[in-house]
């Protein structure tokens, strides 16, 4: 076998072929906004959570989430959602006072999920994504 065989040809030109495809469409994709916002249940910041921006049906793009702390989260236009409407999923945990036996056998704080379904699982919040920067409150309750 030569080096310059039909093979050997057709096999350099097939991966120089993917090498140049790999490349290819990562300047396109779904156009992403920067959001930042605050977020409050029954009038106090929350202090440890994560916010996530679900794209509806019809919107491209791809769930992305933030932490929240402090009541506050940011995330920037290369992290952001899709442009276009995309549920929101906030959940958050704190210490409930009381403390609990973990897998080893030592007493740790017990933590306890309190956002409502309404807000995570079973979210009715839904917000616009505009290609500007976009701020957002979301004052959550328990009722």
């Amino acid at each position: 076998m030569t080096l310059f065989s039909p093979r050997v040809v057709l096999s350099l030109v097939f991966c120089v072929s993917l090498v140049g495809l790999a490349g290819c469409g990562s300047d396109r994709g779904p156009q992403r906004a920067s959001v930042e916002g605050t977020v409050t249940f029954n009038g106090d910041p929350v202090q440890t959570g994560s916010i996530q921006f679900v794209p509806v049906e019809g919107v491209v793009g791809k769930p992305v989430s933030a932490p929240i702390s402090n009541g506050e989260f940011s995330l920037s236009s290369g992290e952001g959602p899709a442009v276009g409407m995309n549920k929101v999923v906030i959940n958050a945990t704190r210490k409930t006072g009381k403390q609990k036996k973990n897998i080893m056998g030592e007493m740790e704080d017990e933590i306890e999920d309190f956002i409502p379904a309404r807000y995570n699982a079973q979210t009715e919040l839904q917000v616009e994504i505009s290609s500007d920067g976009n701020t957002e409150t979301f004052e959550l309750t328990a009722q």
